[in-house]
């Protein structure tokens, strides 16, 4: 039997790229997709890309905003759920399915006011605000990381709470299998650098302070420095002595990941999802900046199972970053423990499990549970 999914949420693609990645695992169920976002995040964009219709609402940002502006942002929400309402309305929603970040909130709103089944999916070790609030009115929850059940159960042996996985869209899970990862000779190390598609600054500033001293050691290394301080790394790797390479943008990863040894990087949901496909080991550097401070639990939970190490960003110690480094170029043996670790931690099939979990209980309770 098809069902009618509401897919909720986006913003940046932390929160988009699982949405699509359930979008397409609905699809290939035989299901009919719509999504609910917002016009000002990624998913105005990358949604239609993907082939999936789009209810783009102009929501705002809440948090990380002035007093005034955080009120604004909250009533501009609530002013969206009428029209969310409508769209789960004329979709026939069976479901909605929220992956949490502010574009999300109109759409859980309204599945709770038509008691519309609500499903959360939850990609990072902290969960954000949305999906904390929401979790209370889920029929379940699906988290990516273990440490993620504490804060959205209702009590300890919360049932509707599920470790299946983050969802990975299926073109990058194949482009990964289809990668032979390197398997360690060292030295040289082959080290990836990158932090998202935009670089990250601090990571590309403590690079360009340490090349003097990287330079005595095995090393080669490829730099995916972002837009923004491109000229500045690309300078300061002139005169380097061992092979390295700097872009502004790298379209495909999963090749990269193969040919590395380690990488160093932030440690986004998507990042540890993708480290763990490719059995990467990692240096990680938390984002300082991030919502609740959730990249460093993200970290934590992979330096956890042996797969990384994490690093303290606040600040990002100069030394002990060399010092890491200094001692991976020359030993494979811990690089290769690190890298069955990481493939431990490695859910290809959560979209899929996701959604075949969420089908299986809308049936034995019956399709629909709409509101008329």
């Amino acid at each position: 039997m098809a069902l009618n999914w509401v897919i909720a949420g986006g913003g940046t693609g932390g929160h988009v790229t699982p949405a699509l990645a359930l979008g397409e695992a609905a699809r290939e169920a035989g299901d009919r997709v719509l999504f609910v976002g917002s016009k000002r995040g990624l998913e105005s964009r990358l949604v239609p890309e993907a082939g999936f219709d789009l209810v783009a609402l102009p929501s705002q940002q809440v948090m990380g905003r002035s007093l005034v502006g955080r009120a604004l942002g909250a009533l501009n929400l609530l002013g969206q759920v009428g029209a969310a309402r409508t769209a789960l309305r004329e979709a026939e929603a069976d479901c909605v399915v929220s992956v949490g970040g502010y574009a999300a909130m109109p759409a859980v709103l309204a599945a709770i006011w038509t008691r519309t089944p609500l499903f959360l999916v939850e990609p990072n070790a902290i969960p954000g605000r949305v999906n904390r609030f929401s979790a209370r009115f889920a029929k379940r929850v699906f988290v990516g990381f273990e440490a993620a059940r504490q804060r959205l159960a209702k009590h300890a042996d919360d049932p509707r709470i599920e470790h299946l996985g983050i969802p990975v869209r299926a073109g990058l899970i194949d482009a990964f299998s289809k990668v032979d990862a390197r398997t360690p000779d060292l030295p040289p190390l082959h080290l990836l650098i990158f932090g998202g598609s935009q670089g990250a600054r601090q990571i590309n500033h403590a690079i360009m302070r340490l090349l003097p001293r990287l330079a005595e050691l095995p090393i080669e290394i490829f730099h995916q420095a972002g837009e923004l301080d491109f000229d500045d790394v690309s300078a300061a790797y002139e005169g380097f002595a061992k092979p390295a390479e700097v872009v502004r943008f790298e379209p495909d990863m999963p090749n990269r990941y193969g040919w590395a040894d380690l990488a160093l990087c932030r440690a986004g949901a998507l990042t540890v999802a993708e480290l763990a496909l490719a059995g990467l080991p990692s240096l990680l550097v938390p984002l300082p900046s991030a919502a609740d401070d959730h990249q460093s639990a993200n970290a934590r939970a992979l330096a956890d199972a042996g797969a990384a190490m994490a690093l303290d960003p606040r600040p990002l110690d100069d030394d002990a970053l060399l010092g890491e480094l200094s001692s991976l170029c020359r030993d494979g043996e811990r690089l290769a423990r690190m890298s069955k670790a990481a493939r431990g931690e490695a859910r290809p099939t959560a979209a899929a499990d996701i959604v075949h979990r969420c089908r299986t209980l809308l049936g034995a309770a019956g399709a629909g549970g709409r509101e008329a």
